[in-house]
């Protein structure tokens, strides 16, 4: 990793020959003709990125998440274009690797603030730039056990068009339907959660808890690995039972294997919980807020500290009486 490291800066030379405005700027003086087309530069530039992507591996497998950020936000100066999806995965997946949760935020961020230069990147529609940056980065956190940051990615994405919302437009009153067709596990999962917390944030502040049966279409598998074996089925159904509380039970529909049904009953349960638990904190804020502006705390704090120097005091005095006898 260290000659990775000290190899990187010996190309930025080439690297920078590829940005568009240090191109444009270099090429005033020469002819129409042999100016360089952006074209060309897209080329050239995907020959170097190569080099970007062999070094962030590197430094993933040595777990130098400190080098690879730096590495990362050295050649998007250097050449002012998103590095290729493969660099910036394996950084996502170093730093959730270390639980730095933000910093795959904050990286995730950067790379989709730089516009995008040319067409060569999207070679495939249907998996573009944007939608591989936000899966990997929401895989590389569920992995770690970030759901928090990775609830937050899904909903950024999804908000943007990058990534496939999991409700429904023919959800009513009585029933959400969410569809987890195409996604992978780790991004199932946080659509799942993002749309039962929209639930929450919807449900209305009375004392009946109004829920809505669920229905959950996870496919039949025909894209997993090992075929009509479905992976997206027992994995929401073990999210639903072990990191929900109270854990929430589903069915299965008939005549539709690649369906779940959870009934209102425990949405409305578990919505019920969560309104307590918010409760529960608004209270203890308020208690902390009314000591603060009471002084309470403060006294209480001064009073303590008294205790403690008279107790040490005395023991001093003690202690000093035991050697002079």
């Amino acid at each position: 990793w260290k000659v990775c490291v000290g190899t990187l800066p010996f190309i930025r030379p080439y690297v920078k020959e590829t940005h568009p405005r240090y191109a444009q700027e270099n090429a005033k003086n020469l002819s129409p003709s042999s100016r360089p087309s952006l074209a060309r530069l897209n080329k050239k530039y995907d020959r170097i990125a190569r080099a970007l992507t062999a070094a962030i591996l590197c430094l993933e497998d040595r777990s130098q998440y400190a080098w690879a950020i730096r590495s990362i936000d050295d050649w998007i100066e250097w050449s002012g274009r998103r590095p290729r999806k493969e660099a910036v995965a394996s950084a996502c997946r170093v730093l959730a690797k270390r639980f730095r949760g933000q910093e795959v935020l904050n990286l995730v961020s950067k790379v989709m603030s730089i516009p995008l230069v040319g067409d060569f990147e999207e070679k495939t529609p249907e998996y573009t730039y944007e939608k591989a940056i936000y899966t990997e980065a929401i895989n590389a956190l569920h992995k770690s056990g970030l759901y928090e940051e990775a609830d937050q990615l899904y909903a950024e994405g999804a908000t943007n068009g990058h990534l496939p919302w999991s409700v429904m437009r023919n959800s009513d009153s009585n029933r959400l339907y969410l569809d987890l067709h195409g996604m992978s596990a780790a991004v199932a999962h946080a659509g799942v959660r993002v749309a039962l917390q929209k639930e929450i944030a919807t449900a209305p502040n009375d004392a009946e808890v109004l829920g809505r049966d669920v229905m959950i279409v996870t496919g039949l598998g025909r894209r997993s690995g090992e075929r009509f074996r479905p992976v997206l089925r027992p994995e929401v159904q073990r999210m639903l039972t072990e990191e929900f509380f109270p854990p929430i039970g589903t069915s299965s529909v008939p005549g539709n294997m690649g369906a779940l049904l959870i009934p209102k009953s425990d949405i409305e349960a578990w919505l019920e919980h969560q309104r307590k638990q918010r409760g529960e904190r608004l209270m203890l804020v308020a208690d902390v807020l009314k000591d603060i502006s009471t002084g309470n705390r403060l006294e209480r704090a001064l009073l303590n500290s008294e205790k403690r120097i008279e107790r040490a005091l005395k023991f001093k005095l003690k202690t000093e009486g035991c050697e002079n006898t």
